[in-house]
């Protein structure tokens, strides 16, 4: 059995590395120019979170922050929603 968690802990952190995990702010999923508008404006207002775009054919995403859980990224959304209105929590 202590083997069979080994295994399953080491297979979930491989997973991790390669796709990542935790959760990030969604601020705005669409055209490229609105994207990377809507990331200035965030950093503007929240200079001190780190922010991302990513693009998957055809829209681009504006997401921010880098949070372990899912209780932690709704404590930033709650305050980032005063600003940003659209946003939402996304898994990474």
């Amino acid at each position: 059995m202590n083997e069979e968690v080994k295994s399953l802990i080491q297979k979930k952190r491989e997973y991790n590395k390669e796709n990542g995990y935790g959760f990030r702010i969604q601020l705005y999923y669409g055209l490229e120019v609105t994207a990377k508008t809507e990331l200035k404006k965030f950093k503007l207002e929240f200079p001190e979170i780190k922010t991302h775009i990513d693009f998957v054919n055809p829209e681009w995403k504006s997401q921010v922050g880098d949070y372990k859980t899912r209780l932690e990224a709704d404590k930033a959304l709650n305050e980032i929603k005063k600003k940003f209105p659209a946003a939402i929590v996304v898994p990474r």
